[in-house]
């Protein structure tokens, strides 16, 4: 072993280091995203959907449903879509679900 030659551990990185939301993930064997902070979809069958990580209801109708999540915006398509709850940051849709797709650079206003 060189003892002039740093350790690799000193060569890293702060951008390389984990953040403290992935570390604890790591360390507690769960989803980073189950800690918050993130944006995270919960579907079951067809009919039920959960948002985790709206900011703002964009556009609302029974066939589309957009939600603004920050840098981009999600399009629920379906029949029947009502959003049954809007609470801290959490949006719950019903209806036959279709097509969910992620609009990106649509923001809102």
């Amino acid at each position: 072993m060189n003892p002039h030659k740093p350790k690799k551990q000193a060569e890293e990185r702060p951008s390389e280091r984990p953040t403290l939301t992935e570390w604890l993930a790591v360390k507690l064997d769960i989803p980073a995203d189950a800690l918050g902070g993130g944006l995270r979809l919960d579907l079951r069958g067809r009919n039920t959907l959960t948002v985790h990580g709206c900011t703002a209801i964009l556009d609302f109708s029974p066939e589309t449903i957009r939600l603004s999540l920050g840098a981009c915006a999600l399009e629920v398509c379906g029949q029947r879509l009502i959003c049954t709850s809007y609470l801290a940051g959490a949006v719950g849709i019903e209806g036959l679900i279709c097509a969910i797709r992620f609009l990106d650079g649509e923001v809102a206003p």
